[in-house]
């Protein structure tokens, strides 16, 4: 799977265009994925990667929001914000 190496800068909803960018999100959704069908035949892994997809990706932009909102809050916190 491949990604734009300049993909434009879009920001994850409700973050105040914060550090956290769609790219960086991107790239750590592959990794994931890359993660989860190395241990699969190659032939197997491009149709692995599209079930994982199918089952885990909203979840996982969920999950990621959620996190990342979770974080920008305590590093304000820390810094008096």
């Amino acid at each position: 799977m491949d990604i734009p190496e300049d993909p434009p800068p879009r920001f994850l909803p409700g973050l105040g265009g914060g550090p956290f960018s769609e790219a960086e999100f991107l790239h750590q959704q592959v990794a994931e994925i890359e993660a989860y069908v190395e241990r699969f035949p190659s032939a197997e892994r491009d149709l692995r990667a599209l079930a994982w997809i199918e089952a885990n990706a909203s979840q996982y932009r969920q999950q990621w929001q959620i996190r990342m909102v979770t974080s920008g809050r305590h590093r304000q916190s820390m810094h008096g914000g």
